[in-house]
């Protein structure tokens, strides 16, 4: 069957419409074997062996999302010209949010809130850079860090910038590969850093197999994309799930059938839902 399996995923993943299709069909039907299969074919990525996190991360930025967790995505305007802008993380935080993601692309010796490296347009040039957004982050705040370039040269930059400081505990990690959670450990022992987030979407593995990790790891948090939540099939115990992207109210009933959280506009309103479980 596990033949079958990879040889069906290696023929219809040739083609860009196959991915999406097979990947849709391995999600909502096949707990992603499939994805699973390919990647132990063509990596070595194995949660398994990730390094158990140092005892007493602490989670509890996550009570500032709120219940159900909001964190506004790209700084609360993903999709838009004013993405990973400051004018957007100070409409989110008048929003009502108080976590904000903002993706980091290292360019020209400097931290930027961007998502892509290369010129950006004049309207969401705005002057965010980490620098500026740690200057302008409310005391009440916290700031997720999607970092896009160099993981691991990014993450040594900035917590040779927060360490010793009162702004540490307000920036939070996410963690893309099983060696990333040692990478972690290491900064944890300089800089007063709260708990992680281990985000799926560069996770190859299938998401359950990421998930079972999770407690063993000491992770308090898992993100992944909505479009993997069904595969999901059992939540890891003690740690909060939240989901990405969440941009209109079909989304986002979609996510709190299944999660505690999700990733966001500043400008969305939708009627309550009732989630899985707590955050």
């Amino acid at each position: 069957m596990l033949g079958l399996l990879l040889a069906v995923g290696l023929g219809v993943a040739a083609t860009g419409p196959g991915r999406s299709w097979l990947h849709r069909v391995d999600s909502e039907w096949l707990g992603e074997r499939v994805m699973d299969s390919l990647t132990r074919v063509r990596s070595k990525e194995d949660w398994s062996l990730a390094e158990p996190l140092r005892p007493g991360q602490d989670y509890r930025w996550l009570k500032a999302g709120g219940a159900p967790v909001r964190i506004a995505h790209a700084l609360g305007e993903a999709g838009t010209p004013s993405a990973n802008t400051l004018g957007a993380m100070r409409r989110a935080y008048q929003a009502g949010l108080r976590i904000f993601e903002v993706d980091l692309v290292l360019e020209d010796g400097e931290l930027h809130c961007q998502h892509d490296p290369g010129p950006q347009t004049a309207m969401v040039r705005d002057g965010c850079t980490f620098e500026t957004l740690l200057a302008g982050l409310p005391p009440d705040a916290f700031v997720v860090l999607d970092i896009k370039t160099d993981f691991e040269a990014v993450g040594r930059r900035i917590v040779d910038r927060v360490k010793g400081t009162a702004q540490a505990p307000q920036v939070v990690f996410q963690l893309y590969r099983p060696e990333d959670v040692a990478r972690f450990n290491g900064w944890r022992r300089e800089a007063d850093l709260p708990g992680p987030i281990l985000t799926a979407y560069l996770a190859h593995r299938r998401i359950d197999h990421v998930a079972a990790q999770v407690s063993r790891i000491g992770l308090g948090a898992l993100t992944l994309p909505l479009e993997r939540l069904p595969a999901l099939s059992r939540r890891p115990d003690g740690a909060a799930v939240l989901v990405h992207p969440v941009h209109n109210c079909g989304s986002w009933s979609d996510a709190l059938r299944g999660a505690d959280g999700v990733y966001t506009l500043s400008a969305l309103r939708c009627a309550p839902a009732s989630t899985t479980g707590s955050s």
